[in-house]
């Protein structure tokens, strides 16, 4: 990292990286959400077992950032 750079400038990308992660993350839940709704109401239990796979995987990534990699100083979902 040059010298010239704030320590401070690192953490800041970082916010804004992570920011849109879980922006992207938050999306992609209420997209797979709504589908089994509708897959639901359609009574198709194949489709609505994909979505609620698709559910237990962006969650347990949202938790993974949080226990990982999330600034401490920063609330993000």
């Amino acid at each position: 990292m040059p010298k010239n750079r704030p320590q401070n400038n690192r953490k800041n990308m970082a916010n804004e990286y992570l920011v849109e992660i879980h922006n992207y993350i938050s999306g992609r839940i209420v997209s797979a959400e709504n589908e089994k709704k509708a897959a639901d109401a359609n009574n198709d239990l194949e489709s609505k077992r994909f979505y609620e796979g698709q559910l237990l995987e962006w969650f347990n990534m949202r938790r993974y950032l949080a226990k990982k990699v999330d600034l401490k100083t920063q609330k993000y979902f």
